[in-house]
């Protein structure tokens, strides 16, 4: 699978001058700066904090389950903020930082290195292509593409899709992640072989997460084993909801490209204009909203440019909207109450036929 126009077209050659010249005048460089490493620690504070912090209210069950809840948003900031900036590269020209700060994904139950086949080297090459972007093909029983099979069950997807997503979260650690090191194919790379250290990895990080998030709170706290469980899955509830509308609300909307490659595997159109038909942002102008997703409402800029740290895109992103609107490109941008509301009106027309 491949793009039949290649990576590069007048439109990116001249974003990229654009954004050049913006890096330039202010003698910046793409990675994070002292913000992102003050943020990083305030959400890992936060987020380890809150861990002991439910020992300390153990005989307060609801402010125990409050610091629950938090602790399961910090874990999907953390994501969002540091570790997803790490695996691109964006947060350090060090490249021994990056791989480090990719441990913490690992420490809150996901495997990093599947994500960066599934998400750096798919969904950043081919995004909303069925058969190239397993993102498409991670939640079940939800058709997020016209080109997957319609189902009976699909007709109320609309309604039933946000269980999965609140879900989410428990779904990624103890299904995709070891799903996918089982397969050898994953969409359009075949033939897949693990080291032994990855596997190792996988093992014990997936080991270590269940000990401390669940039994050494059954262990050493006074709360039913039942009740750890519940508050788990409410943490869990509330990161995954989290999680999945910043995932979802950037590509699965009305009005974006969704391109079905030829019987050559090839796609109609060169990488940089796919990107930029392929994407939206939300919430684009809302510095809180930026701050909360990792800079990912501001999606379309890092979809062009994934190896800059997401501090850049909210300055990058006014840039990017001129460039397209003198010429003549496509910027879709919704409010993230008009965001969400398209998402479901796409589920719903998926849940029919064509």
């Amino acid at each position: 699978m491949k793009f039949k126009n290649g990576t590069n077209s007048d439109f990116y050659t001249g974003i990229k001058k654009e954004v050049h010249e913006y890096f330039e005048s202010r003698d910046l460089d793409q990675y994070g700066d002292r913000s992102i490493w003050i943020k990083g620690t305030c959400l890992l504070t936060g987020y380890i904090g809150s861990y002991f912090m439910i020992y300390y209210f153990q005989s307060h069950l609801f402010v125990a389950l409050a610091f629950a809840i938090l602790m399961g948003l910090c874990g999907v900031m953390v994501v969002f903020n540091i570790v997803h900036d790490a695996s691109h590269s964006a947060i350090s020209s060090n490249k021994s930082a990056n791989k480090l700060l990719c441990y913490l994904g690992d420490l809150i139950g996901i495997n990093t290195y599947i994500w960066d086949i599934r998400h750096n080297i798919q969904h950043h090459t081919f995004t909303n292509v069925l058969g190239g972007d397993i993102i498409i093909e991670n939640v079940p029983l939800v058709r997020l593409n016209p080109d997957q099979p319609l189902k009976k069950f699909h007709r109320f997807q609309h309604i039933y899709t946000p269980v999965f997503y609140a879900f989410y979260t428990l779904f990624w650690i103890f299904v995709i992640d070891i799903k996918l090191f089982l397969k050898k194919d994953i969409c359009n790379l075949h033939n897949l072989k693990h080291s032994k250290k990855q596997w190792l990895i996988l093992i014990f990080f997936k080991t270590f997460y269940v000990f401390y998030i669940l039994i050494c709170p059954i262990l050493f706290t006074s709360i039913p084993w039942y009740l750890v469980i519940t508050g788990f899955m409410i943490m869990h509830f509330f990161g995954g909801l989290l999680l999945s509308f910043t995932a979802v609300l950037g590509h699965f909307v009305p009005h974006t490209s969704f391109p079905t490659p030829n019987d050559n595997g090839d796609i109609e159109a060169n990488w940089s204009e796919h990107e930029l038909e392929a994407t939206i942002d939300f919430a684009p102008t809302s510095r809180i909203v930026h701050w909360i997703t990792g800079g990912l409402n501001t999606h379309v800029a890092h979809h062009l440019f994934p190896k800059m740290c997401h501090c850049h895109y909210y300055k990058l992103t006014p840039i990017i909207k001129e460039y397209c609107r003198v010429n003549g490109h496509s910027y879709r941008h919704e409010s993230l109450v008009g965001a969400i509301t398209s998402h479901f009106r796409y589920l719903k027309q998926l849940s029919m036929a064509a």
